[in-house]
């Protein structure tokens, strides 16, 4: 999945110039060797922190693109975890912990991080991080999840919905609570008979159609303050509908 951003940085740059926008193009790595997956993450976290809340104070807009999803912790620190809502389109709950994971797999715990629920002393390092409350976090599609991640979400209140009446309902309360939206899209949330965009992809997700109406939804109702696309293996996106729906949802949000 580390291959991801550059194939989806060549797909949206002429979308985003034929829309008007100007693009400005950071890769952000670590700049020292890496001592470790959990020190490297939150390293990386916050240098995502930091170029996000950068570009927000010039007036521009953060794209982030990612080879997994815990990079969407950083952006949401750097859009302002006290007033940011979040909408996390995801296949899996991405709700596992050190204590409840089976795969030892850091990239399924975005949002057990995000809401506070484990490593939260590291996570203090990531500049302005603090735990964002699961009334500000919609989980959009998900259908792989395990008992204790429900466990989780249900313990700590994060919102889960496969509609869009459920999304349309949940943007209206929080448009009234925060200043803006950050918006993930982890692409495995699409059904595999649309498009597989990595190896976990799970039958039952949604559909290109109900993506694409999600993201004009959202972007109607309230203001879009970033946008992260990650998850994204080229190697599994033979026949590239995967990319093209990245495209579409991109299209969808910047208008």
């Amino acid at each position: 999945m580390g291959l991801g951003p550059a194939g989806l940085i060549e797909s949206l740059t002429p979308i985003l110039s034929e829309l008007g926008h100007g693009v400005a193009i950071e890769e952000i790595e670590m700049a020292d060797s890496p001592i470790g997956e959990i020190s490297t993450t939150f390293s990386l976290c916050s240098s995502v922190a930091s170029r996000v809340a950068e570009a927000l104070k010039s007036d521009a807009f953060p794209l982030v693109l990612s080879g997994n999803c815990n990079m969407a912790v950083g952006a949401i620190a750097g859009c302002g975890c006290a007033t940011t809502g979040v909408v996390w389109f995801d296949a899996h709950g991405e709700s596992t912990t050190p204590e409840t994971t089976e795969s030892g797999f850091l990239d399924g715990m975005g949002i057990a991080i995000l809401t506070g629920a484990c490593w939260k002393k590291v996570a203090r390092r990531i500049p302005n991080f603090l735990p964002v409350a699961g009334e500000r976090i919609l989980l959009f599609g998900s259908r792989d999840v395990e008992s204790a991640e429900i466990e989780l979400l249900n313990r700590t209140n994060v919102q889960r919905s496969s509609g869009l009446a459920g999304l349309q309902r949940r943007i209206e309360v929080m448009a009234r609570e925060v200043a803006g939206i950050y918006v993930h899209l982890d692409l495995d949330v699409l059904d595999p008979t649309e498009a597989t965009a990595n190896q976990w992809a799970t039958p039952g997700g949604a559909s290109i159609e109900l993506l694409l109406k999600a993201a004009q939804l959202i972007r109607r109702q309230v203001k879009i303050t970033g946008l992260g696309i990650g998850s994204y293996d080229p190697n599994f996106d033979r026949d590239r509908k995967s990319l093209y729906a990245a495209a579409a949802f991109a299209r969808s949000i910047f208008g």
